[in-house]
């Protein structure tokens, strides 16, 4: 049985002010269709360092061809996938998931 998948509100506004690309919306479509099959596609996000580690756990996805990486959480009890953040896949670690929301 598939998983739902939702976008948190933080992931939507980074791609209402940073994506513009034809490819890299239908690379996020990809991904919501993939996550809902596979919802553990994606490796469990733990950086080596305490500063860097988001405020719940989660895991993340590389959006190929496209400077973005994918982060969400997989809920196996609701069958559901919630997409919390979208970041530059380049971007500081130690600002990634600042000012968020807790999930």
């Amino acid at each position: 049985m598939p998983y739902a998948v939702e976008m948190s509100d933080w992931a939507l506004d980074f791609i209402d002010k940073h994506v513009t690309r034809e490819t890299v919306f239908a690379r996020i479509e990809w991904a919501i269709d993939i996550l809902g099959e596979y919802p553990a596609f994606g490796p469990s996000y733990e950086p080596g360092y305490a500063a860097a580690r988001p405020p719940f756990p989660c895991r993340y996805l590389p959006l190929s061809d496209t400077p973005f990486t994918l982060y969400y959480i997989k809920d196996d009890e609701s069958k559901k996938v919630t997409i919390i953040d979208i970041e530059w896949s380049a971007g500081d670690p130690l600002k990634r998931f600042a000012g968020m929301p807790g999930f």
